[in-house]
């Protein structure tokens, strides 16, 4: 059988981790948010199954392939939706829209791609749905990019299978991916400054926000500095971060393709056997 270093085994359980850690955060963040400290375990618990359920998606190709290939259009839908309905009508009727919308968007799903046909994609159109999901993840997090950290996550997986059956150069392969992870990088870096310029706007409002959220003093000076090491901290993270999952998923896809091809030969080599014995 295929050999699984103990190096991958660690980078496995680390990328695995990622998921249920940031969910709990998450949900640790949206009670302290709302100032609810009572629910601040119930919700990151919940978090973390969440980011379990999500880790295991993300280990299973066809099922990733199936999320990820199902989920962007209607989604984009629904939210554009949601939102521009939300302007001229009540929420819940905006809401209704947006369902609408996100049900014609599974339909386009079928007419205008197939699954087999998601990681030949164009990369012009990759990047723009990349961007919408980047500026739709900052603005429900109320403009702080931490957490857009994850969309690179999940980018390094699906380059980990892009790449996987056209190319069989590793200089190609890796040129794919480092420039993927420097798209992500960017892109974050884009995210970061407009989520800054904003937050310089209405700077007592950021600060006062900021103060709640880290539960110290801070001063403007100490803020805005906190804000340009961010974002130079958080474009370096990305762009690791999203080459981590990329270079990891590839060798955890090749050793599971050795290994099915490996139980495909003993299982073909025992019917033979059988075959044998019988004549």
């Amino acid at each position: 059988m295929p050999f699984l270093s103990t190096s991958l085994k660690v980078k496995l359980l680390l990328l695995a981790a990622i998921f249920p850690v940031a969910f709990s955060l998450i949900g640790w963040f949206i009670s302290s948010l709302y100032q609810n400290t009572e629910t601040r375990v119930i919700y990151a618990a919940l978090g973390f199954v969440l980011g379990i359920f999500f880790s295991f998606i993300c280990f299973r190709r066809k099922l990733f392939t199936v999320v990820l290939y199902q989920a962007p259009i209607p989604l984009a839908l629904f939210l554009l939706a949601w939102w521009f309905s939300h302007v001229f009508t009540s929420g819940w009727l905006a809401l209704l829209i947006g369902a609408l919308w996100f049900l014609i968007g599974i339909w386009l799903n079928s007419e205008l791609v197939l699954p087999y046909q998601f990681y030949r994609i164009k990369k012009r159109f990759l990047a723009l749905i990349y961007l919408f999901f980047s500026i739709a993840m900052l603005g429900f997090f109320m403009g702080i990019p931490v957490f857009n950290l994850l969309l690179g996550v999940l980018a390094g997986n699906y380059l980990s299978i892009r790449v996987l059956y056209p190319y069989n150069s590793k200089t190609t392969i890796q040129k794919n991916l480092v420039q993927g992870a420097w798209f992500t990088a960017l892109s974050l870096l884009g995210i970061t400054l407009f989520a800054g310029i904003i937050a310089v706007s209405d700077l007592e409002n950021s600060l006062l926000m900021a103060q709640q959220l880290l539960q110290i003093q801070l001063s403007k000076n100490l803020f805005l500095l906190l804000l340009a090491l961010g974002a130079v901290f958080l474009t370096l993270f990305q762009f690791a971060l999203t080459l981590f999952a990329a270079r990891t998923m590839l060798n955890w896809w090749h050793y599971r393709r050795k290994k099915l091809m490996k139980e495909r030969m003993n299982r073909l080599a025992q019917t033979g056997n059988s075959s044998t014995t019988l004549i």
